[in-house]
C-alpha cells in the first residue's frame, strides 16, 4: 500500500499527531471543521486516509509569529515598559503579560530591570518571541531552578532577585517579581542597594543584604524564629491529629477553627510551602506540648 493510500484508526492517529480521541469524534461530527471524511468502516471502528489527515494537522499548525524588521533592526538593549512590551507583542492590555507572569512561572521572561516598575530588553521579548510554544500549547516552559541559599553566611551579602525568591520560598524569580510588584511582599524592605551591570548597561538591579531578607523570611514565617530552638521538634496538622487521636486532619483543623483547642490557638511557628508564593502558611506545634496535650485529654476522659 502506498503512502497516499495508508489508513489510519483513530488510535493511530491519537499518536502520530498527539490530539485525543474525543477531538478526533468532535471534528468528524462537525461538517465544516476540515477534518477529512472517513474512509472506510469495519464495524464501529473508522479509518481515515493519513495523507488527508495529516494535511488537516499541517494546516492547523500554529504559524509562528513574525516580528517587523523594524523590531529587529532596533536598538535590542533599549528597555522597554510593560506597556511597550506588550504594543511590541500585539498585545491591547498589559494584563496579558501580568497573566503570564502570575500564572506561569518562568513562561515569560523575568524583567532586566525593576526599579521603577518591571523592564525588558527589546532582544529579551524578540528572544522569547522566536522560541516561546505556539498557539494551543499550554504546556509552559520550565522555570528555571532557584539556587540554594542559605540563611547563614555573610549577613551584608547583597542577593539578587534569585536568591532571595529563594530564600522567601518562592518557586521562581518570575513569582517572586509578580508579588513584589503588587506589593504583596510588605515584609521586604527597600532593597538595599542597586548595582549595574558589569558593562554598564541597562539600569541597575536591586540588591538586598543577607540580614534584610533572612529578617523578613523569618517575619514570613518561612524560617523559624531567631529565638527559637531548632532542635526542638515542630510537627504538623497531620501528626498533631494523630497524637490527639483524631480520625483525620481535616477533623483536628475544623476543631482547632472552632476554637475547641484553645490550648494550640498560638502554633509555635509556621512553614510556607515552597513554590506557593508564600501562602499558604502551616501551622507548627512543638512535639512535646501536642505530648502533654494528649495525656491530659487521655487522664480527664
Amino acid at each position: 500500500m502506498s503512502q497516499a493510500e495508508r489508513l489510519v484508526d483513530t488510535a493511530e492517529i491519537v499518536s502520530e499527531f498527539g490530539t485525543s480521541k474525543p477531538r478526533i469524534s468532535e471534528w468528524s461530527n462537525t461538517p465544516d471543521s476540515g477534518f477529512p471524511a472517513v474512509a472506510r468502516t469495519e464495524g464501529r471502528k473508522r479509518f481515515w486516509r493519513h495523507a488527508e489527515v495529516a494535511q488537516f494537522f499541517a494546516q492547523r499548525a500554529p504559524k509562528k509569529r513574525m516580528l517587523p524588521a523594524s523590531v529587529l533592526d532596533a536598538d535590542q538593549d533599549e528597555l522597554l515598559t510593560k506597556r511597550e512590551v506588550a504594543k511590541l507583542l500585539g498585545y491591547t492590555r498589559t494584563s496579558t503579560i501580568d497573566g503570564y507572569v502570575r500564572d506561569r512561572p518562568g513562561y515569560f521572561p523575568e524583567p532586566d530591570s525593576d526599579i521603577d516598575g518591571p523592564m525588558w530588553r527589546r532582544g529579551t521579548i524578540v528572544a522569547w518571541v522566536s522560541s516561546r510554544p505556539g498557539k494551543g500549547r499550554r504546556g509552559s516552559s520550565p522555570a528555571v531552578a532557584l539556587p540554594q541559599v542559605s540563611a547563614e553566611g555573610d549577613p551584608d551579602e547583597l542577593l539578587g532577585t534569585a536568591e532571595v525568591a529563594s530564600l522567601l520560598g518562592y518557586g521562581s524569580t518570575a513569582s517572586f517579581s509578580s508579588a513584589l510588584y503588587q506589593g504583596r511582599i510588605p515584609e521586604l524592605p527597600e532593597p538595599d542597594a542597586r548595582e549595574k551591570e558589569q558593562n554598564g548597561r541597562g539600569q541597575a538591579r536591586k540588591k538586598w543584604r543577607r540580614a534584610t531578607v533572612v529578617a523578613a523570611a523569618r517575619e514570613r514565617g518561612v524560617l523559624p524564629p531567631a529565638d527559637q530552638d531548632e532542635s526542638e521538634d515542630l510537627v504538623d496538622a497531620a501528626e498533631a491529629a494523630r497524637i490527639l487521636g483524631y480520625s483525620s486532619t481535616d477533623n483536628f483543623l475544623s476543631t482547632l477553627a472552632h476554637g475547641h483547642l484553645p490550648d494550640l490557638e498560638q502554633p509555635d511557628g509556621y512553614e510556607y510551602r515552597r513554590g506557593s508564593a508564600g501562602r499558604p502558611r502551616q501551622q507548627r506545634w512543638k512535639r512535646t506540648r501536642i505530648q502533654e496535650l494528649a495525656e491530659r485529654r487521655s487522664s480527664t476522659s
